[in-house]
């Protein structure tokens, strides 16, 4: 690695050229900062290519000058002279001759032990990325650099009546002081407040004395501290100090004290904004894993929509187009095909994936409940109206809502809901002010809502608004192939689920599973194979276990019919939901008629 060896007077400076470009002048935004008044603020720059180094000035006021012959830009080789003002600059393509030590405690022969301490000081900046690790080694090398009795980092906080905080103090052994005492507050507290050094040789000279009476009732004699800043910005300050009149501070360790902490306070904004670079990437590691964790229990929601039959190809192909859009979408499909997992889909694959999905099963809402339920409502607006209720719509606001089964609204809530769509807007019920909503709506129905416009059930403008894309799921006994990966899926997580071994299913019952019709379609794929694990003794399922008698034994008319009836409502039980009023009219008879059945079959 090339590396500057800046001689400053008599005192050498080595600065290895980590970086492709290094700036060098009196600015503290430069890579190589010297304070020397013939020096410009940025005055050149040492730049890395494929052909080496070269150094370029940049528009000095004094310029630059390699092998004592100016220049505007000049290649360098090894041991080039580079000088700008008083300061000579020898480019060297090797480290000079040092005893190496992986120990940033050890001190390293070069030149002087002062110079081998603040390079120890710099070394451990670059290489040390934790900060209870570099602190140490900054203190103890300020303390042997200055001979002082010990040394003191201190912070800036606004939580102590002082206005700082002790984060480290030291000995001359390297010991850490704990609760540190005697020492002056007053002087770091300037410090801080004015961001200008204090340097006092020596205590007992009688303006000291006025200037600092606190600090002599604690027999100290020498005291330096200076301030810990990045710009203008004070964050802190370095405190020496000294007890003895052998050790009386001289301006050269004033000065190095001086030129350590300006070294140091980048080190340290460094080291801080590693730390939190690393506690923000172990932030999104963990943000991440939630993600993960989420999208797995999503994923586990959206087995219904798992298949490779024509139709379902079909599916997936409007659910990417339309997924990234805010169109209204209408998803067509029997009971238990799948239809919520689809909404979740495409709230989830859509630009809205992070704010809320909201589910209103509209058919499971008693209908003077069900304007309240969407729109909410405000404080008084009926009797047991305690205080105001934010509505489904407001709750979705950013994101998505889906209005399962939305054949089911009454004429009256179909004209709101068209409104609230259109003018993206909610009037709570009892409010006057209408409430903006910004929400993508999808809608779902198992039931045929042109047949139901033709008998004036459904109102035809709201249809269209809904129906801009229309997504249809196709029945499981249309899926062909789709019903055994879904139910082997279902078997293996019914195993996970309740610990159980189920290897499978046997020929009969997998024959069984594609002949049979299925009318609660993958819901009761997954209830009869849940329950099926839960119960058998059989390594593998068979037809018994899951109750898909398909190819029947011939039994008298009156036990068939009893049987085929109990199956039969079963099925529609399960096709609507286990809601009574629903199923008894989807057969067509009334509801005591079918809680009559019901008790009959002990369903």
């Amino acid at each position: 690695m090339p590396y500057l060896v800046v001689q400053d007077g008599g005192a050498k400076k080595l600065y290895p050229l980590v970086k492709d470009v290094v700036n060098v002048g009196r600015s503290s935004k430069s890579d190589v900062r010297i304070d020397n008044a013939s020096i410009s603020r940025m005055h050149c720059r040492f730049i890395r290519s494929e052909e080496g180094f070269r150094v370029k000035d940049l528009g000095s006021r004094n310029g630059t000058l390699v092998n004592r012959l100016k220049v505007e830009e000049q290649p360098l080789k090894d041991g080039d002279e580079v000088s700008i003002g008083e300061i000579s600059i020898t480019f060297l393509m090797q480290k000079p001759p040092v005893e190496a030590s992986s120990d940033l405690t050890q001190p390293l022969s070069i030149y002087d032990e002062k110079t081998s301490l603040l390079l120890q000081t710099i070394l451990a900046s670059i290489q040390i990325r934790e900060m209870d690790r570099f602190l140490p080694v900054v203190v103890d090398n300020v303390v042997k650099l200055t001979g002082a009795e010990r040394g003191i980092l201190l912070f800036k906080t606004t939580t102590s009546p002082e206005g700082f905080e002790v984060k480290l103090a030291r000995d001359t052994l390297g010991v850490t002081i704990e609760n540190v005492i005697e020492f002056s507050h007053k002087i770091p507290q300037k410090v801080i407040e004015s961001g200008q050094a204090i340097f006092i040789r020596d205590l007992r000279d009688e303006t000291a004395k006025a200037l600092f009476s606190s600090a002599m009732k604690y027999n100290l004699i020498s005291i330096m501290c200076v301030p810990l800043k990045i710009g203008t910005k004070v964050f802190g300050a370095l405190y020496v100090d000294s007890h003895t009149e052998v050790k009386e501070f001289s301006k050269e360790d004033h000065l190095l004290l001086q030129a350590v902490a300006n070294h140091i306070a980048l080190a340290i904004e460094n080291v801080r904004l590693y730390e939190q670079q690393m506690l923000d990437e172990m932030g999104r590691r963990e943000e991440l894993e939630r993600e993960n964790i989420a999208l797995k229990t999503q994923l586990e929601k959206r087995q219904q929509i798992v298949g490779e039959c024509p139709a379902m190809k079909q599916g997936y192909e409007i659910i990417r187009k339309a997924a990234p859009t805010d169109a209204t979408v209408l998803i067509d499909g029997e009971s238990g095909t799948g239809k919520e997992a689809v909404a979740h889909l495409l709230h989830d694959l859509s630009p809205r994936s992070g704010k809320p999905f909201v589910v209103v099963d509209c058919a499971a809402i008693p209908e003077t409940l069900l304007e309240s339920e969407l729109f909410g409502y405000e404080k008084g607006a009926f009797t047991g109206a305690t205080s105001q209720k934010v509505g489904k719509f407001e709750h979705a606001s950013g994101g998505t809502i889906f209005l399962d089964e939305i054949g089911e609204l009454s004429p009256a809530l179909q004209a709101k809901l068209l409104r609230a769509i259109q003018e993206k807007q909610v009037t709570r019920v009892g409010g006057v002010e209408p409430v903006n909503v910004d929400v993508r709506v999808i809608a779902a129905t198992n039931r045929n809502l042109t047949e139901m416009i033709k008998e004036g059930k459904f109102r035809q403008d709201l249809f269209y608004r809904l129906n801009v894309l229309t997504l249809k799921m196709p029945p499981l006994r249309d899926r062909g192939a789709d019903i055994m990966l879904l139910a082997d899926y279902f078997i293996a997580q019914a195993n996970e689920q309740y610990d159980k071994g189920v290897q499978g299913f046997d020929v009969e019952a997998r024959d069984a599973l594609i002949k049979y019709n299925w009318p609660g379609n993958v819901r009761e794929l997954k209830h009869r194979i849940e329950r099926a694990v839960i119960l058998t003794n059989n390594e593998r399922l068979t037809v018994e276990d899951m109750d898909l008698n398909v190819a029947a034994p011939v039994r008298p008319l009156d036990q068939a019919r009893d049987r085929f009836e109990k199956q039969y409502i079963f099925n529609a039980l399960v096709a609507n939901k286990h809601n009574v009023t629903r199923t008894a009219a989807t057969l067509g008879i009334s509801r005591q008629h079918l809680q009559n059945l019901i008790k009959k079959h002990n369903l």
